[in-house]
């Protein structure tokens, strides 16, 4: 008679499957996303628990200001150098995103506005964002493009490969996508919960 094959329990430091993760599904049913090992070795880790992957790059690290548990993946890019930039807690910035600082005019002069992101946001890879501020709760899909000096609310999904104009308003609890972005619908009001859980089970 075979024996059965040996049980290899999950390793101690596998994190949550990134949000954007394939779903296994049996059934009809959907499964939880599979883990995805973190390599203590590719980050760097802060007092505050933040996750740095050494292969990202940070400009002007001293105008860059993340609170806490936050996950910087391979290739995320942020212009500090430009202007101030400021990341909330328990935020995921996925592979090759870019966060840069918005311009704008000002007495005939180009300047480069501050750029604030909220508690349990998740930014998916490949995107590029010039937000002017995104609020609590909010994932922003892969592939996009937040224009200049956007104000994204709470509770709010961009669909991947949304192009968001620059000053585009997202209220609270909507859904954007398309190119332009525009509504294309509603969030329920526990979307809140289901961010916070997301990115809790990411780190």
């Amino acid at each position: 008679e075979t024996p059965p094959p040996p049980h290899h329990p999950t390793p101690a430091r596998a994190r949550g499957a990134r949000p954007g993760a394939p779903m296994e599904r049996l059934g009809g049913a959907v499964l939880e996303p599979k883990k995805i090992l973190f390599e203590n070795k590719a980050y760097i880790q802060t007092k505050l628990g933040n996750k740095i992957s050494k292969r990202s790059i940070l400009y002007g690290t001293s105008k860059i200001r993340v609170l806490g548990k936050t996950i910087l993946e391979p290739g995320v890019i942020i212009r500090g150098d430009l202007a101030t930039v400021d990341l909330g807690k328990n935020c995921i910035v996925c592979e090759d995103s870019v966060i840069r600082p918005p311009d704008q005019r000002y007495q005939g002069k180009l300047i480069f506005v501050p750029l604030k992101i909220g508690n349990h946001c998740v930014i998916e890879k490949g995107s590029v964002i010039q937000a002017a501020k995104i609020s609590d709760y909010v994932h922003i899909g892969e592939n996009c493009v937040i224009g200049k000096r956007c104000m994204i609310s709470s509770c709010v999904k961009i669909l991947d490969d949304t192009v968001l104009a620059p000053n585009t308003v997202c209220p609270p609890f909507t859904v954007f996508g398309g190119s332009p972005g525009k509504c294309v619908g509603r969030l329920p009001p526990s979307y809140q919960l289901y961010c916070i859980e997301k990115t809790a089970l990411y780190y």
